[in-house]
Formats: C-alpha cells, structure tokens, sequence
C-alpha cells in the first residue's frame, strides 16, 4: 500500500480495482457506482478514501437529465 505525507501522517491509497472491490464497505453503493464515479481517471491514479468518497458522492448526486 502506497503513501503520500500529510503534514506528519502517512495517508494510505488506493487503486481503482480496490475501491471497486470494497465499494459496499467505504462508500454504501454498489460496485458500478464506484466504476462510474471513477471512470475516465488515469489508470494508475491512486485515491485516498475521503477524496474518493467525494467523488461517488458527486457522481451519485450529479443531475440527471
């Protein structure tokens, strides 16, 4: 697990594939949420948790048209 330093903690990241995996745990939606939300992002970006919770949470309350 990868790291970035925050002031002096360490915050972990993740991949796509494991927050995909994880998405009913960390986020309450369902995989395909996740996906979606991060769709079109680099392949090797790594997230941290409360970045990525705003994006689901962006994506699952994007309007519809």
């Amino acid at each position: 697990m990868a790291g970035k330093k925050q002031g002096e903690e360490t915050v972990a990241t993740y991949g796509k594939d494991e927050l995909i995996a994880y998405a009913g745990e960390l986020f309450g939606v369902g995989p395909e949420a996740v996906q979606g939300a991060l769709y079109g992002t680099d392949e090797g970006k790594r997230y941290d948790i409360e970045g990525a919770k705003a994006l689901v949470h962006n994506f699952m309350n994007r309007k519809v048209n």
